[in-house]
């Protein structure tokens, strides 16, 4: 015979003989409510029933249809359930919630974010090409070249095999022209400054290898004043004593810039004038090296003139005889005409092509050089240039759409960017990491770069580079497709479906006691 579950009403005493016959406590003491078809104060259970036509509504102890002791979602019948205000709003808020984290999760799911991982660089190839495409700004192409040097010690000087130049003119009217050597000297010295104790050392006398000063460098001293008047002199002899107290007296007024002693330029500009002496016998080296014969000796020493390059005085030894002389040297010279920085060119040259080197690290340089028919004062040439290309490995230009987007931008960092030198003996400087990047879903490989600069300042009479140095890593990056497995979005899924509804449930739970609570509360004060 078939069986039904149903609700029974059994009073209290009742409810262990219930129990026996596989009944279920379903809620506890009826209220007693007019419209309750219970009695009051009866025990309501869910029982085991025959259909009537078997001996009416009996309860009996077993027969179960076989998924009785399986069902984990056992119900409430509707009429013992209750809706309220607080229950809606929290579902509401679980759909909303669900909703949006599911439609996170899809997206999540659907977009795949590539996975990476670190190894020992597998390549094995021993040469490293480097592509280039730069555009030196303030060169020609009679006079650009480029070299490469490697960690192995091998350097490729004037590198011509796969390397193309093109003539690029300036823009506008202005034409490049050579730099005058006094142009040359006040904007080297324009910009330098020095602190006391440097002014201090470099205005003193050298007298005496005792005093406080070092008295190291000669050199520095003529190359911090516009000019410099000296008196070689030593000790020991006569005529250099007899001198000394009309040079005394020169020399206060010199370096204090009285107007009877001040020298102006060819524009009419007061020269920076230095008089001192030096003492030959204490600094024998310094007097040796500058081919002092005789004492006393006098003479003009000019910023930025060629190393042993001077003017003697041959003149009287009086104040004003030197005075005139002094003057008349300075005015031949323009040494603060506001020279500005120009083109030496009247067009600048884009150099590409590419380079093979060992696979170690190493350095591309871009620099001027000598033609066949023009000698450059090489030291003062500019090296600031444009970058239109620079990268590694085979046909990167072609490649590079292939690669993921995040990975395109470090193949080539560096095209398109400008890098200026300002000054003389300055050269931009460009540090760059290279590490080998391997993509396994489409077998393509790639160098990645990472790229820092800065501009050095060099010494006068070196040649300035534009330099590219690299080093690569020894680790390489493989890349793979990061695809989520289905049961990880179905997991996913299922969580936040149960989370929603329960942190839901907790709280409206929650709110429900509370609000029991505080009623009670009331009721007793009230």
């Amino acid at each position: 015979s078939s069986h039904f579950c149903g609700l029974c009403a059994v009073a209290p005493a009742s409810l262990e003989v219930a129990r026996r016959r596989h009944c279920i406590l379903q809620l506890a003491l009826v209220a007693g409510a007019r419209a309750s078809p219970f009695p009051k104060g009866f025990l309501l259970v869910r029982c085991p029933l025959r259909r009537l036509g078997d001996g009416g509504m009996l309860p009996q102890g077993g027969g179960r249809s076989w998924y009785h002791g399986y069902d984990a979602f056992r119900t409430l019948p509707k009429d013992l359930a209750e809706a309220s205000m607080l229950g809606a709003v929290m579902t509401i808020m679980a759909v909303v919630v669900c909703t949006t984290l599911f439609v996170c999760e899809a997206s999540a799911f659907l977009t795949s974010q590539p996975s990476t991982r670190i190894v020992i660089d597998s390549n094995t190839d021993a040469i490293l090409r480097i592509n280039f495409d730069v555009h030196m700004l303030e060169i020609n192409c009679d006079h650009v070249t480029v070299g490469v040097w490697d960690a192995f010690g091998t350097e490729k000087m004037n590198v011509t095999k796969n390397v193309q130049k093109q003539r690029i003119d300036h823009k506008g009217a202005r034409k490049g022209h050579p730099y005058t050597e006094d142009e040359l000297v006040e904007l080297e010295f324009s910009g330098q400054s020095f602190t006391g104790e440097e002014v201090a050392e470099l205005d003193s006398d050298w007298g005496s290898s005792s005093d406080h000063f070092k008295h190291e460098d000669f050199s520095a001293v003529i190359g911090a004043h516009d000019f410099t008047l000296i008196n070689f002199y030593a000790d020991w002899c006569g005529h250099c004593r007899q001198f000394s107290p009309i040079w005394k007296g020169f020399e206060d007024g010199v370096n204090a810039g009285t107007e009877a002693f001040q020298a102006k330029d060819a524009d009419g500009a007061v020269a920076n004038v230095r008089a001192l002496k030096v003492n030959c016998v204490d600094f024998e080296a310094a007097c040796q090296l500058q081919k002092v014969h005789s004492f006393p000796s006098v003479r003009l020493y000019r910023r930025g003139a060629k190393e042993g390059q001077f003017e003697d005085y041959n003149g009287p030894r009086q104040a004003e005889t030197l005075t005139q002389w002094m003057r008349g040297e300075v005015s031949k010279r323009h040494m603060h005409a506001g020279a500005t920085y120009h083109s030496i060119f009247s067009e600048g040259c884009r150099i590409s092509g590419h380079l093979e080197a060992q696979r170690v690290p190493g350095t591309v340089h871009f620099q001027a050089m000598h033609s066949a028919d023009k000698n450059l004062n090489l030291a003062f040439t500019n090296v600031s240039h444009q970058v239109h290309h620079f990268s590694f490995g085979e046909a990167p230009r072609r490649s590079i759409f292939s690669l993921p987007a995040e990975y395109k931008r470090h193949v080539n960092p560096l095209d398109g960017l400008t890098f200026a030198a300002e000054k003389f003996h300055q050269a931009p400087h460009h540090f760059i990491k290279v590490v080998h990047t391997r993509f396994e879903e489409s077998g393509l490989r790639s160098y990645q770069q990472t790229h820092q600069w800065s501009v050095r300042t060099i010494q006068r009479k070196t040649i300035p580079q534009a330099k590219f140095s690299y080093d690569l890593s020894p680790v390489e990056v493989v890349v793979r497709k990061g695809d989520r497995r289905w049961y990880d979005f179905i997991t996913s899924v299922f969580a936040i479906i149960g989370g929603a509804f329960t942190v839901m449930s907790m709280t409206a739970g929650f709110m429900n006691f509370t609000s029991a609570k505080f009623k009670s509360s009331i009721g007793k004060h009230g």
